[in-house]
């Protein structure tokens, strides 16, 4: 099967970010969530939810993209879908070879939600998967606080408490 949609010529989010600083972030994460809220209502699993699976069409408007993980929830058994995905963004128990989940979209959205306000990677300042990982699974550590709000003034502190709850451990 093949797939053809239009060029998008703002790229992701993550190029959109640093070419407009000054972008309603906490708009587009809503786009996003309103997306992600879709695919779950719709019994699918996107499986590798970030800034760079999000492209920002010619009105400015977020599209959820890169499907290629993405599975239904009848599936749920599947070895399909375990261990594929993108480290940084993945929730804890994926790296212990658990399947995906609408739980492991929702802890990636959270991730995602980090690196939108921040516009660093979540664990930017570790160097690699394994430090993420002891980081995660042994302190028990998440991304750290964003800034209170953006350049143009916009309070972040509601939205970090949605991302804060989408890392707990038992959703």
């Amino acid at each position: 099967m093949y797939f053809v949609s239009p060029f998008i010529s703002n790229g992701t989010l993550v190029e959109y970010i640093a070419e407009h600083p000054d972008i309603n972030r906490i708009r587009l994460l809503c786009e996003t969530a309103d997306a992600v809220r879709y695919l779950h209502k719709e019994g699918v699993i996107h499986g590798d939810i970030k800034a760079g699976n999000i492209l920002i069409d010619d009105n400015g408007n977020s599209l959820l993209c890169d499907f290629g993980l993405t599975k239904t929830a009848e599936s749920r058994t599947s070895t399909a879908m375990r261990g594929a995905g993108t480290f940084r963004w993945q929730s804890p128990e994926l790296w212990d070879n658990a399947p995906k989940s609408f739980e492991s979209d929702v802890y990636a959205f959270g991730m995602t939600i980090a690196e939108v306000l921040t516009g660093e990677v979540p664990f930017h300042d570790l160097t690699n998967d394994m430090a993420v990982m002891y980081a995660v699974m042994l302190k028990d550590e998440r991304p750290s606080k964003i800034p209170a709000e953006s350049s143009s003034g916009i309070s972040y502190e509601n939205v970090w408490d949605v991302a804060s709850a989408c890392w707990v451990r038992t959703p």
